[in-house]
């Protein structure tokens, strides 16, 4: 549900009903699939993962949010919300949308673990129910190979600032705490900012955000290596009046660390349209990773796509079943693998795997 997903909107939040209240509001999801899941083999031969059959968790979560309000228009609000491993009866997990702050004419400013604004955009275009599961399209747009970008994260020790609509446009502003020097003595702190505008009204969304890092720790490497990551963004849907709604996003992403002007950049695009029809909706989403590029040149048969088609039925308001088919296709040098719950036994040199899986499930939300 978007008032799950998009976090940093919390400006809209802010004038729901269970905003106007003063009591706690409780809120939640549980959603679980049951998945068939395989890869193949990869382009070494390293073998892959054969058929399985699984019970999928699709961010399933518990949340607590209210406001107080503190008069002249100003109003503090909190959130507390937490994944729930529902699969396994594990318990609670961390890591969901957390944060206390304040709203009023000015805008909103809250502090805590928040969604990404590019990642809100990211979930907008999503078809899949709730953004969830496999074959979501940020497995291609959020990653570069197996080294997820964080555009599609949340962040820890996090600021925002949601300011006021203005004719459907609203902007936010993020700045993120890294705390820790995480290479070592003399190295700089892994700090992240983020700006995105967007404008929504009616049936159009459209959205645009950068998201920087400056001195990340790239995946794969040792010793003292940092990068600093930049992500431009842009994503769009609209609503036909035939009840089809489109979806589009388009992602770019460099790094660079400070090994002797190493680099690393991809491009990334996904499409997406779902149809309803009364009470059940079909959807075919596609993203597609252009080559990779580093200070060498282009890395080769360094691509990959996914597609995923999927079927919804809603049973009530609040329960939806669901159905999805998805396919991952890496060429012979990349390895993309599944954002959410991924296929497991992926070795080693496991370049040029392919993933496939199909679930079926049911969603509530209360």
């Amino acid at each position: 549900m978007q008032k799950k997903i998009i976090a940093l909107a919390v400006a809209a939040l802010a004038s729901s009903a269970a905003f106007a209240q003063s009591n706690v509001t409780v809120y939640g999801t549980v959603d679980l699939g049951q998945a068939w899941v395989k890869s193949n083999d990869s382009a070494a031969g390293a073998q892959g993962q054969k058929n399985v059959g699984r019970l999928d968790n699709n961010s399933s979560n518990i949340g607590f949010r209210g406001t107080e309000d503190l008069g002249n228009g100003l109003k503090a609000l909190f959130q507390f919300e937490a994944g729930i491993n529902t699969d396994t009866n594990g318990g609670w997990g961390g890591g969901r949308d957390t944060y206390i702050g304040l709203t009023g004419g000015f805008g909103t400013f809250v502090a805590g673990n928040l969604t990404h604004p590019l990642r809100a955009m990211g979930s907008k275009v999503e078809i899949l129910p709730g953004a969830a599961g496999f074959g979501t399209v940020n497995s291609i747009t959020g990653a570069i190979g197996t080294t997820k970008t964080g555009a599609d994260d949340r962040a820890q020790n996090a600021l925002a600032y949601v300011s006021p609509k203005f004719g459907g446009f609203n902007a936010t502003v993020a700045y993120v705490n890294g705390e820790v020097n995480p290479n070592g003595a003399g190295q700089g702190e892994a700090r992240q900012w983020q700006v995105a505008g967007q404008y929504e009204d009616g049936p159009l969304y459209v959205g645009a955000g950068y998201h920087k890092v400056q001195n990340g720790s790239p995946v794969g490497t040792a010793g003292n290596v940092e990068a600093d990551a930049a992500v431009w963004r842009l994503a769009a849907t609209y609503s036909f009046p035939t009840n089809t709604k489109v979806t589009a996003l388009y992602d770019n992403t460099k790094a660079e660390t400070n090994v002797a002007g190493a680099y690393f950049k991809r491009a990334a695009y996904s499409l997406g349209v779902m149809q309803s029809f009364g009470q059940a909706a079909v959807g075919l989403e596609w993203a597609k990773s252009n080559k990779i590029k580093t200070e060498a040149g282009t890395v080769a048969d360094s691509s990959a796509n996914i597609w995923t088609l999927v079927g919804t039925y809603s049973l009530s308001k609040r329960t939806t079943a669901h159905a999805r088919y998805s396919k991952l296709s890496n060429n012979a040098g990349a390895d993309y693998r599944f954002y959410y719950n991924p296929v497991a036994a992926a070795a080693p040199a496991a370049a040029g795997r392919d993933y496939t899986g199909f679930m079926v499930g049911l969603r509530h939300s209360f």
